[in-house]
């Protein structure tokens, strides 16, 4: 039986991470989830780091730098960036699993760069922020995010801060509820509800048993080059 060389080489190639950043502060979260997510595969990871100018002028789409800053400072920052977070990354109890980090540099559109260099490095995954816009504003300046999410050929993970709403923490119901029960059989099922839990949100939530397994991994020194 003979083997297929690009399965076999797409079972030994590195996992693929493309990260998107504006320079911002919220540039390192994204890194470092990039970073979390190449390192989780021991068939090794790589990791570029894509930002991208409106305009080869000024730094329009950077939020990191000044209007009036040239490529050069804009490809200065993000070296700055990769290098700290990538200290920050490698700490000598972690297992070392992603083999490089490339940054880049590129102008145009934002979300068209990004879904071309996706293709170029060929990515298994993008990470990127989003900055959030709703409503009128998403409308009139567009969401880079959705944009990549809609037009990317590989999975896109989009970087927010955590914020659950409030109002759906409704304390969950621990099964069985007797009286529910006792309804479904008084009833044939066509009542699935007691009277205390009719309307409720998620009137149950049945949660399987808990799983864990231990994953060894070998300890090797870390070797990122920026």
């Amino acid at each position: 039986m003979e083997s297929n060389p690009s399965s076999t080489s797409a079972a030994t190639r590195p996992f693929n991470v493309l990260a998107a950043v504006d320079l911002s502060p919220a540039s390192r979260g994204v890194l470092l989830r990039a970073l979390w997510l190449a390192n989780a595969e021991e068939t090794g990871g790589e990791v570029h780091v894509v930002a991208v100018a409106d305009s080869g002028r000024e730094m329009l789409g950077l939020q990191g730098l000044a209007k009036t800053s040239s490529a050069a400072d804009a490809a200065a920052r993000l070296q700055e960036l990769a290098t700290s977070v990538v200290n920050e990354f490698a700490v000598p109890s972690r297992p070392a699993h992603v083999e490089r980090v490339v940054t880049h540099l590129l102008t145009g559109d934002p979300a068209r760069e990004i879904v071309w260099l996706a293709a170029h490095v060929d990515a298994d995954l993008i990470v990127m922020g989003t900055h959030g816009r709703t409503g009128v504003k998403r409308v009139l300046l567009g969401s880079v995010a959705e944009r990549v999410v809609r037009t990317a050929g590989c999975p896109v993970c989009v970087v927010r801060d955590k914020h659950h709403d409030d109002s759906w923490r409704i304390p969950e119901i621990e099964p069985p509820c007797p009286d529910c029960l006792a309804e479904r059989n008084r009833t044939g099922g066509a009542s699935l509800w007691c009277a205390r839990h009719q309307g409720h949100v998620h009137a149950h939530v049945y949660s399987g048993a808990e799983t864990t397994r231990t994953v060894r991994r070998a300890m090797r020194p870390w070797g990122f080059s920026t």
